[in-house]
């Protein structure tokens, strides 16, 4: 029996500012299936529609016709709130994919699946697998639980956002140029903290990118737009 595909995109079509003079066709009848645990780089020239394809799976970006499904479950017409529950992302830009006002701590814990606001106890501090994911981002994290977003750097900042991508296990990760504006030392320590995610969780993930020479090892497919 075949198996259903994590990602099932048929027919998408995306259109910005719709009837207007500024109005621009970013995909047309755009397909695509993603098989569980695969890893999709998807690459092409500015304005090819990259991120507006991560757009459209996250509910981000609102489309014109056609339908989506995650692991059979046809999301078009849900919200990006409800997506949630089944697609992480990360951002290229770095203050995206966090709440910058509050602390690491406080960030893991509004990623919870349980309902954090309900009047129950919850964790005063880090779960051992959450301290083991910040020790693996190889940025000194681990001991800075109680520190505001904001006071972060550019890549501590997208250090934690990954580590809150992959909380809960989601199905579908979704990566957008998420190296883009780190250094090249701290991007080192990020693509192989997600690698090594990627690798033990079997997760299913779409990368937009755009300089493919620095992630050889990771992809298991490549489409350009």
């Amino acid at each position: 029996m075949k198996s259903i595909p994590i990602i099932d995109i048929r027919d998408l079509t995306v259109v910005y500012n719709a009837g207007t003079i500024n109005e621009v066709v970013a995909l047309t009848d755009f397909s695509l299936k993603v098989e569980k645990g695969e890893i999709l780089v998807i690459t092409g020239g500015n304005g090819s529609g990259k991120s507006t394809v991560l757009g459209a799976i996250s509910g981000t970006v609102p489309i014109k016709s056609g339908s989506i499904k995650i692991d059979g479950i046809d999301i078009t017409k849900w919200s990006p709130n409800k997506r949630a529950k089944l697609i992480g992302m990360v951002y290229q830009d770095t203050m995206l994919g966090t709440c910058p006002n509050l602390t690491i701590h406080e960030n893991f814990q509004i990623c919870k699946i349980n309902k954090w606001w309900a009047p129950i106890p919850y964790n005063l501090k880090l779960s051992k697998k959450q301290i083991e994911s910040l020790i693996h981002t190889g940025l000194s994290l681990e001991s800075r639980d109680v520190s505001k977003i904001n006071m972060l750097s550019g890549g501590q900042r997208q250090a934690i956002a990954v580590c809150l991508a992959f909380e809960n296990s989601k199905p579908v990760l979704l990566f957008d140029e998420f190296t883009s504006s780190l250094d090249k030392d701290t991007r080192e320590k990020v693509l192989d903290f997600v690698l090594e995610k990627a690798k033990s969780e079997n997760a299913t993930m779409l990368m937009v990118i755009h300089n493919i020479s620095m992630f050889t090892k990771f992809y298991s497919r490549i489409i350009k737009l």
